[in-house]
């Protein structure tokens, strides 16, 4: 899992679907051929607690596990300002059979890197969901939904130097890793997704 989780205008005329959940209604950002990304909601702590207060889940992130509900509310809080005000941000994750069941978050977070607009692709799973490419999956979903309607934006991705499982996912993703070993102020190597060969 990508280790950060810490923002242009929407197109006009862009559609959304919902699906019932929970007596709630989700506003569905895209779908893959297995997994439905929404946008986060009120009401999703629980459920974004179970994957970030999870030591497993957490191992190479360098805030580690969220402590409890009071700390995945604030981040959730984050999660839903973002939709709003930059029409981007992290998508919970269900799969299609068990669209009430959130599996995970991913998504791109629109922010500055060394005075740059940056794409932050993350993605983090239960542990019960690791092994399906669920991760994979959900990233390119949320690339080909956001990265057209934001053209010029770069994807990175900050991922510990020991976080050998979610290096070699960016990178199967395109993503490589900063050649001269550049990190941000938590020591994470710099991922960036590759620029096309002419």
């Amino acid at each position: 899992m990508a280790d950060d989780s810490n923002r242009h205008e929407r197109q006009p005329g862009k559609h959304t679907m919902t699906t019932a959940q929970h007596h709630t209604t989700r506003t569905v950002v895209t779908t893959s051929e297995r997994l439905v990304l929404t946008r986060p909601q009120q009401g999703d702590a629980e459920a974004l607690f179970a994957v970030h207060g999870d030591p497993e889940t957490n191992r190479y992130n360098p805030h580690g596990p969220q402590r409890d509900l009071a700390q995945a509310q604030e981040m959730l809080d984050g999660f839903v300002a973002d939709w709003p005000r930059d029409g981007v941000g992290y998508c919970a994750v269900s799969t299609r059979e068990e669209p009430e069941t959130i599996i995970g978050y991913a998504g791109l977070y629109l922010h500055t890197l060394d005075g740059e607009r940056v794409f932050n692709l993350y993605y983090r799973f239960r542990p019960s969901a690791w092994g399906r490419g669920y991760a994979a999956e959900a990233a390119r979903a949320a690339m080909a939904e956001a990265l057209p309607r934001f053209p010029g934006i770069p994807v990175i991705a900050l991922i510990r130097a020991d976080n050998l499982p979610s290096r070699r996912l960016a990178e199967r993703l395109g993503l490589v890793a900063d050649p001269d070993g550049r990190v941000d102020e938590e020591d994470r190597l710099i991922h960036r997704m590759a620029e096309p060969k002419a």
